[in-house]
């Protein structure tokens, strides 16, 4: 096999692309998007890429990577992109364009079985009742010819199983090179291959906890690289804040406890101090009040309305807390054989007791101190308000070139909001126009007539507009909704009425369920952010997304209360921007699943009078597809005769 000379060759009519794939369509942003995408690498400067739907951008920036000949490692947020990565298109370029071509996909260490642990519960006969009849049989089994330990494999293996968290190779537990398994773990198996690599393919989560690790047990997570292309880089301002933080939890202390008891069963000592700092850390953490939901720590606001700040209120109890891990850790550390299982424990410990020291003896104005109370417990956790100047410095300073993409990316048609929440510096930038004709495959429908999103009166009245919509479509429709309990209520009230086949999320997996409304005609599907993007439903099973109202975040929220007030610090004005950017892209999203193809043809339904009354509105409408806009319901009932 001979490999192509220029972009040309393989993007232009008659190219290689034409040749090798089937129902190849020639798309001239393809190659404007990839020729722009070498040129940052081979140039080294930072790429910022708005490529609309329908571009290919896949290709468009996987075929140069490959031209380029340098290490480079491809970040993105959702599984599905992931998977066709490196199922589909790396096959394909490797099979027809460059041979040589070596590729790893890389997961978090949870996604990993732990041989030792296996091992070990084998051996004690303690492995947790799952659905299978012999768990641990099979497990053994499955070791015994996979090549990965991904439990992505193991089909059999519901999400929610707690087998799989005993057994995982997750960082808390590994005892790194001190293993008797280690040559022959996967996780090391993993991170060789990514070493021995051209392509590394991973997610916006394991980049950034990868890169505020830098290394743990075994050593460097990543391999250097020069050259990042971050997909649905409209993710990264919240992953990376996430990440670059720190977080403390109850049940990190709960399953600490139990591993404690388990490495030392005989010793009356460690046991001793194994039951006061769960009885400290569960003073500690049943003390937060409120109910289930995320809250500010220095600014609680308590049921008179009153402002406290709860790392004073505490403080006490975390110091009582903190006693109880150091209680244990200047016993562990007495322990003179000192066992690969004792070092893990030990360092496991120092990282509860800085995150600890970092949430409750520390105040930078710069983070934001919050906390999250749960079913399954409390979290506490400190995150960087602004995340710019933490990845000039982890990210931007480190590559020759790193290439942000999204069919996402810009309001009102610039890169302003993006550039200035993740600190891009001084970066081209390229709009690329989707492949698709908004104009006369979609109508846009935006009543004028509904109640604002708070009045009380707006339920009744978005149900009629919903049904009515859905009977203009005969079904076949998302309903998208901004919180969970908007959703329920939507799915309850109207599954009741619909004469359409209706489905929920939540009910099974996200995979599943999108498997069961392809399947199923004149279906509806009833979802919330998790469905606003990364789902692709070409044809008629799809012919209508309905969101009930503008995307805005709940300013309550602590991460983004602190952005705002941040803003206003700055003299800035943070409704107009940060909460209406943010907003235009997340329902640039939602809106996003409609048309995936030259076929498609729907309705895009935003129920938000809003759009109409606030000034605001123009900012959306300017940034939306350009595609005819109605609020006349009979408009509907005619586009599809």
């Amino acid at each position: 096999m001979s490999t192509p000379a220029t972009l040309e060759e393989v993007f232009e009519p008659g190219g290689v692309l034409t040749q090798k794939l089937l129902r190849f369509e020639n798309r001239p942003s393809q190659l404007q998007m990839a020729r722009a995408v070498l040129s940052a690498i081979r140039e080294r400067y930072p790429l910022c890429i708005e490529a609309g739907t329908g571009t290919g951008k896949t290709l468009a920036y996987l075929i140069p990577v490959a031209f380029s000949q340098k290490r480079v490692i491809i970040s993105t947020a959702t599984k599905n992109l992931q998977e066709q990565l490196f199922q589909k298109d790396i096959p394909f370029v490797r099979k027809h364009l460059f041979p040589d071509l070596r590729a790893t996909y890389m997961k978090g260490r949870q996604n990993y079985i732990c041989l030792k642990r296996l091992e070990q519960q084998g051996r004690q006969k303690s492995i947790v009742a799952s659905g299978s009849l012999d768990p641990h049989r099979s497990l053994m089994k499955w070791v015994r010819k996979t090549n990965t330990g991904d439990r992505a494999e193991l089909e059999w293996l519901s999400d929610r199983d707690p087998l799989w968290d005993s057994l995982d190779a997750r960082s808390e537990r590994c005892v790194g090179q001190k293993c008797e398994r280690f040559e022959e773990c996967y996780v090391t198996r993993m991170r060789q291959k990514a070493f021995e690599s051209d392509v590394v393919v991973l997610n916006h989560a394991l980049l950034f906890s990868s890169l505020a690790l830098e290394t743990d047990e075994i050593g460097s997570v990543l391999p250097d690289f020069p050259v990042l292309i971050l997909d649905e880089a409209h993710e990264v301002e919240d992953v990376a804040s996430e990440y670059f933080g720190s977080r403390l939890s109850s049940y990190q202390i709960q399953d600490f406890c139990r591993e404690l008891e388990r490495a030392f069963p005989a010793n009356g000592d460690v046991s001793k101090l194994a039951n006061r700092l769960a009885r400290t850390s569960d003073d500690f953490f049943l003390s937060f009040p409120g109910q289930e939901g995320k809250y500010s720590l220095n600014f609680f606001r308590d049921v008179s309305g009153s402002s406290t700040d709860l790392r004073f209120d505490l403080g006490q109890k975390s110091t009582r807390f903190k006693e109880g891990l150091l209680g244990v850790y200047h016993r562990l550390e007495l322990e003179e054989s000192r066992s690969g299982e004792t070092g893990t424990l030990v360092r496991r410990l120092e990282r509860y007791l800085a995150g600890l020291e970092e949430i409750f003896d520390t105040d930078d104005p710069g983070n934001v101190y919050w906390f999250d109370r749960s079913r399954r417990g409390t979290s506490i956790h400190v995150n960087p308000i602004n995340v710019a100047p933490v990845l000039r410095k982890a990210v931007f300073s480190k590559t020759d070139s790193t290439i942000l993409t999204s069919a996402t990316l810009t309001t009102e048609g610039n890169f302003t909001y993006l550039r200035e929440r993740l600190g891009v510096p001084e970066p081209e930038e390229l709009i690329v126009p989707g492949e698709f004709d908004y104009a006369t495959q979609a109508l846009l429908y935006v009543p004028r007539a509904l109640p604002d999103p708070r009045a009380p009166e707006r339920f009744p009245r978005l149900l009629e507009e919903v049904s009515t919509i859905l009977l203009a479509t005969q079904g076949s429709a998302f309903v998208l909704c901004t919180s969970y309990q908007q959703m329920t209520q939507l799915y309850e009230t109207l599954g009741e009425t619909l004469q359409f086949p209706v489905m929920c999320q939540g009910g099974k997996p996200k995979s599943q369920l999108l498997e069961d409304f392809r399947g199923t005609p004149s279906a509806v599907l009833f979802a919330t952010s998790s469905f606003w993007q990364g789902v692709d439903v070409q044809g008629d099973a799809l012919k209508a997304v309905i969101i009930d109202k503008l995307p805005f975040q709940v300013p309550t929220e602590p991460v983004v209360a602190a952005r705002l007030n941040q803003l206003q610090r700055e003299k800035k004005n943070p409704f107009m921007e940060y909460s209406v950017p943010a907003a235009i892209i997340s329902l640039r999203q939602g809106l996003g699943r409609l048309i995936r193809s030259r076929e498609d043809r729907g309705i895009l339904a935003i129920l938000d009078s809003r759009l109409w009354t606030r000034a605001y509105g123009k900012q959306f409408f300017r940034s939306l597809p350009n595609c005819p806009i109605t609020d006349n319901i009979e408009d509907l009932r005619n586009f599809f005769c």
